[in-house]
């Protein structure tokens, strides 16, 4: 077995997700902390700075859903990608209403939530998580909250946030549409087993009160929802989601009961 690194920070809801792959298909990897504000020297050797990266042996990939297909190719056990083609073709397509939906609204509440006590605990919060894998300078630290407002890449991803319609509008759209996607399950697609979908999603859901940004997970307030959570709770250790197990607030079976 070639050695495996995931490059990234926890706080990266698209490194989650990789590390959700290696996690679901049992393979043993290194968590690699970077620091958004030293990610040059950190990936140097990748030619670029975004991330996640993944490094199997002596090759590297970035993107990850392309990291998804990889991975298949590379040990395809518990594949994340159904070979069957109508499955494989749902799940795809599944696959881009996350990528192109889900995952930019994550990012929607730290760009139009109030500049209040409550938006910026959470910022220092999320700056304590991404420095438990690299640490940052106190500065920088104390700087998160307008650090994250002014996020280029966040402001570039806004076109994709549904915008036409207010955060709250927006939120209960989006549940619904999750609730249409997984129909009776028991995982989306109506595949048996967790797929590149199930994985990308389920992390997001659960990353906010385990690591101490919410009291409770929202998702869970839907039974459906809840009853697919705990499926995909036995697939995944009790720390899915790359946080130092020190620095968990409220562990996965706890948020889950």
């Amino acid at each position: 077995m070639p050695p495996i690194k995931l490059y990234g920070y926890c706080t990266s809801p698209y490194v989650r997700k990789v590390g959700a792959f290696l996690m679901h298909k049992g393979l043993d990897f290194e968590f690699v902390g970077v620091s958004p504000v030293a990610a040059v020297q950190h990936l140097s050797k990748f030619g670029g700075t975004q991330v996640p990266v993944l490094e199997v042996g002596n090759e590297w990939k970035r993107d990850s859903t392309p990291i998804g297909h990889w991975l298949d190719e590379l040990f395809p056990e518990k594949r994340l990608v159904p070979a069957e083609a109508a499955q494989r073709d749902t799940i795809l397509k599944l696959d881009q209403w996350v990528s192109d939906r889900f995952m930019p609204s994550i990012f929607r509440g730290a760009l139009e939530a109030p500049d209040n006590l409550a938006f910026r605990f959470r910022a220092w919060r999320l700056a304590a998580l991404v420095s438990s894998g690299s640490p940052m300078p106190e500065k920088i630290r104390n700087a998160w909250p307008d650090l994250l407002r002014g996020a280029e890449f966040m402001h570039a991803m806004k076109p994709q946030m549904n915008m036409g319609v207010d955060a709250k509008t927006n939120q209960m759209q989006l549940a619904g549409e999750i609730l249409t996607n997984l129909g009776d399950g028991p995982f989306f697609g109506g595949i048996e087993q967790p797929t590149i979908v199930d994985l990308s999603l389920f992390p997001q859901m659960v990353f906010g009160v385990m690591g101490g940004l919410e009291e409770d997970i929202s998702a869970a307030t839907l039974p459906a929802l809840k009853a697919w959570m705990k499926r995909m709770a036995d697939h995944l250790p009790e720390n899915p989601v790359l946080i130092p197990d020190d620095f968990v607030v409220k562990p996965l079976s706890k948020a889950l009961a």
